[in-house]
């Protein structure tokens, strides 16, 4: 087994918190780690310290990155930057930082070619070495597959800008990063985060069949379950590292702690006769060694560090307004158009007390327009909603409109006062009540913009679930949140008795929560009763049928007499220049081919080639369109 990379003495602090603190850390190659752990405590910090982003602490004895010569890593982050610069096609050289350079003067030279500016001949030689560079790191290659896998998570329209990309699409163009890099080390921060049902599924393919290292930070347990075989848990400053599927630690985790209770249970039991000899006084202490009472001290910090390593919870407090009536919601033939296209028509459904509704579909069909509606925020283009009186509907957001960065935690949940008191009466002071989302008391006066995403997710849950409501709506409520929020979470919805609306891609979540789902595909919305499991057959049938549509050939049928005015001549020439076209694709891989192992000598002349052949292809394409077009 071939060591990648060790970290030794790691420290990394920042002035509000410790992320780790002497810290060992080996990667192997073929690795596929899952990596856990509370939000803001260490995750992606982790990675960017392995790609080099992160300074840790100066430390006596030092830090040390030990790496493999021939070791290099990719990093997918959450979030994409820089995309009013790019098109889709070009955004790839965004993270290819040496081609980038390249990809730039080229533009540049290209344009002042196309204007006939310069010196002609200095500029085609300097475009040829480009070229050639650019060949030499791979561009061809890497590019073809980038744009491979970006028609595989079907974007197709490579000329958009990066910057009209909807949430979930610029997630496919992370994918398609990710996996197209030719790096040994890919590091995935919240892949699958604003993504639809299929694109996770074919993206847990792809890294099942993979055989690059990769280490993924995920929310999605099935993801994890499937395609890691370590897991690297941060806690406290720490690594702990295991062996094994995702499931297979947690049944660790759980066996653990009945360890731990075990030895809590006998470290009290010593504890309490050691402190009733400690307290007998003075000429009592004096029988006893001076050992004893050390070992009391030492007891004594042992049983507080395993309270502090015992399995700590999220309270959620969730409540239901205890409102009576059944149906709060109902709608009838209700249709959504804007201009010329129509999301959705002839919907028929009722919301009661007590429903757990998920609501899927795929990106774009329509899911946050009927939320809106159901708010009260979009008006629908007929049909019509009835609500009951003063119906109070919550609505938690992906994108955390409610926080204030500028605003401490102790400031935005107490509102000015101690204690938090809900529409129900109940009473806590903000400090008890912040510690039960996880939040310690040195923690709750820090400003909200030095708070991780993760964090801040935390404390809207902590904010919106102050207070009752008839209805509450989860937009993608399990982005950023760490597998042991969730996991919280999942038990209070359960218990909850108001209804709930809940939108996401969390398969584990999902099922987990909901008992019903209602899926927007073509326009209709499609009612399982049966919940998740049920509708998991209808969605898997609709990707099977997408799937064939890409993969069934069309048929060309005999040319009949055209409608427009086309020739004889023009019929023949539509007839031929399809082969055409056929031979040329096969002339330019052959060109392609040859370059690779081409002398330097021999590569201006195969570039000077390609590029005239490719010209000719282009000029041919746009013939069999204008023919295409008259038939």
């Amino acid at each position: 087994m071939t060591t990648l990379l060790t970290l030794q003495n790691l420290s990394l602090s920042y002035p509000h918190k410790t992320i780790f603190q002497d810290v060992t850390f080996t990667l192997n190659q073929g690795d596929k780690i899952g990596v856990l752990g509370l939000n803001g405590h260490g995750k992606s910090s982790l990675f960017k310290v392995i790609a080099g982003l992160a300074s840790p602490d100066t430390t006596v004895p030092p830090f040390i990155y030990d790496k493999n010569k021939d070791f290099t890593y990719f990093y997918v982050p959450q979030e994409l930057t820089n995309l009013s610069d790019w098109d889709v096609e070009n955004y790839f050289f965004e993270f290819h930082p040496e081609m980038k350079v390249l990809k730039r003067r080229l533009d540049k030279i290209n344009e002042l070619l196309g204007l006939g500016e310069g010196d002609f001949d200095k500029l085609i030689n300097e475009q040829s070495k480009i070229y050639d560079e650019l060949h030499k790191l791979g561009e061809d290659k890497i590019h073809a597959q980038y744009l491979s896998y970006l028609k595989y998570f079907g974007l197709e329209n490579y000329e958009r800008p990066m910057s009209s990309l909807s949430g979930g699409e610029q997630r496919k163009v992370a994918l398609s990063l990710g996996l197209s890099a030719p790096q040994e080390l890919i590091l995935w921060d919240e892949p699958t985060n604003h993504l639809d049902l299929e694109t996770i599924q074919d993206f847990e393919e792809e890294l099942q069949g993979s055989r690059k290292t990769f280490m993924i930070i995920s929310h999605d347990r099935s993801l994890l379950n499937n395609v890691v075989d370590r897991i690297i848990h941060i806690q406290r400053g720490k690594l702990r590292s295991f062996q094994g599927t995702y499931e297979a630690y947690l049944q660790f985790l759980q066996e653990d702690q009945l360890r731990r209770e075990k030895e809590l249970d006998r470290l009290n039991n010593m504890n309490r006769r050691e402190t009733a000899w400690i307290r007998r006084g003075v000429q009592a202490r004096r029988t006893k060694s001076k050992k004893r009472i050390e070992d009391y001290s030492t007891l004594n910090k042992t049983i507080q560090d395993l309270k502090a390593q015992a399995h700590k919870s999220v309270s959620l407090d969730l409540k239901s307004s205890g409102r009576k009536s059944k149906i709060l919601i109902s709608a009838e033939d209700l249709k959504l158009q804007f201009g010329s296209r129509t999301l959705f028509d002839s919907l028929n459904f009722s919301i009661a007390k007590g429903d757990k509704i998920a609501l899927m579909g795929r990106n774009g069909v329509g899911k946050s327009s009927l939320l809106k509606i159901l708010l009260g925020e979009l008006d629908q283009t007929s049909g019509k909603v009835k609500r009951l009186d003063n119906l109070d509907v919550g609505y938690f957001s992906q994108k955390r409109e409610a926080l204030k960065d500028h605003e401490t935690p102790w400031t935005m949940i107490g509102e000015g006062i101690d204690y938090v008191i809900s529409n129900t009466g109940d009473k806590r002071h903000v400090a008890s009540y912040l510690e039960n989302f996880l939040f310690s008391s040195d923690e709750i006066k820090r400003p909200i913009h030095t708070f991780s995403g993760g964090e801040k997710n935390r404390l809207q849950l902590a904010q919106f679930m102050k207070h009752a409501r008839d209805i509450w709506i989860f937009d993608e409520p399990t982005n950023d949140l760490d597998l042991e929020t969730i996991g919280i979470l999942e038990e209070e919805l359960r218990s909850y008795e108001g209804a709930l609306i809940i939108v996401g891609h969390d398969r584990s979540f999902i099922n987990n929560v909901t008992d019903k789902c209602w899926v927007l595909h073509e326009g209709q919305l499609e009612n399982f009763e049966a919940g998740f499991s049920q509708a998991e057959m209808f969605l898997e049938a609709i990707h099977l049928e997408e799937e064939l549509k890409k993969k069934t050939p069309v048929i060309e049928k005999k040319i009949e007499a055209p409608k427009d005015k086309m020739t004889n001549k023009e019929r023949n020439r539509y007839q031929e220049i399809q082969k055409e076209i056929d031979n040329l694709e096969l002339l330019i891989a052959s060109l392609n081919d040859q370059m690779v192992s081409a002398k330097v000598s021999e590569l201006s002349d195969l570039q000077s080639k390609l590029g005239l052949n490719e010209a000719k292809l282009e000029k041919l394409f746009n013939e069999w369109a204008e023919l295409e077009a008259k038939l």
